[in-house]
């Protein structure tokens, strides 16, 4: 068995599935960082194993705003603010189309971009997220309440909401499952979820993938970017999961809202989520 370098911490294996809980895993691939990509037999989710500990995703974090832009990365197209910002908003239009109140949960708000334009876009949003010296600025700079601490304990704490908003967030907790749980105790009755996440199902990455178990990519595994994301879902898996295991009913699977560089891939995305290398997800939870 392949074992994850020292230069970083982590937990031990996870002997079990992070999503579904399935004990039957096999090894994909190992990234050129060293760390093993596992697949849940059971329900199909790929997760990263093992994983960081806690200790060292609360320091990434720390400092994960200065990532876009800056930081150790290059700014790439997808991260630039005009895009984000065109991105966000026509997402938050989607919901409102949909029926979305206006109490409104921004999970992993950042450096407050997206609050900004849910109060533009007449939702009353409150934020949360992982790091106290970025949600406090946060919190002073937007005058509205910005959460901190454990996720999980929120949902005995706030007053549901009318609607949960999670962009490319999904993928860095370590235990999804249970963080999708508390998305849906977070929600009032009827209340919407919206996810957006990287598509491991996209052409391109599957012929990344394809590419990389062949030997034919310098940098193997590159594209699962396991400096911070742990778990990796298509867009069957995951309106599946929502349905079957959480009893939500999906309203809308497609690819990014984001602006694309090539605009056939808007149009691609438009039809089938696949031709995106990231989708969205948006669902209604149980009356």
């Amino acid at each position: 068995m392949t074992t994850a370098p020292a230069a970083a911490p982590y937990d031990p294996p996870r002997t079990a599935c992070i999503l579904c809980h399935g004990t039957q895993l096999r090894e994909v691939l190992v990234d050129y960082r060293g760390h093993r990509i596992d697949c849940c037999r059971r329900c199909g989710v790929w997760f990263m194993n093992p994983q960081y500990t806690d200790a060292h995703l609360a320091a990434f974090y720390s400092g994960y705003i200065n990532l876009h832009p800056g930081g150790d990365e290059p700014v790439r197209f997808r991260t630039r603010q005009d895009v984000r910002e065109k991105g966000k908003s026509r997402a938050l239009a989607l919901l409102r189309s949909l029926g979305a109140g206006r109490r409104i949960l921004m999970v992993g708000c950042g450096d407050g971009l997206e609050i900004r334009l849910a109060k533009a876009a007449g939702f009353e949003p409150e934020g949360y997220d992982v790091d106290a010296v970025t949600t406090t600025n946060v919190a002073r700079q937007e005058g509205v309440p910005v959460h901190c601490g454990s996720f999980h304990a929120l949902a005995g704490k706030l007053v549901p909401f009318d609607a949960l908003f999670l962009d490319q967030v999904i993928e860095h907790p370590k235990d999804p499952g249970a963080y999708l749980q508390t998305c849906a105790a977070l929600l009032q009755p009827g209340g919407l979820l919206y996810l957006g996440t990287p598509n491991l199902g996209s052409l391109s990455n599957r012929l990344k993938t394809l590419a990389d178990r062949l030997g034919l990519r310098g940098k193997k595994g590159r594209h699962f970017n396991t400096k911070h994301h742990l778990t990796f879902f298509t867009p069957h898996l995951l309106s599946r999961h929502l349905k079957e295991q959480m009893g939500f009913e999906v309203l809308r699977v497609r690819g990014s809202l984001k602006p694309q560089q090539n605009p056939l891939v808007t149009v691609l995305g438009r039809l089938h989520a696949n031709f995106d290398s990231s989708f969205l997800v948006i669902a209604r939870k149980p009356r």
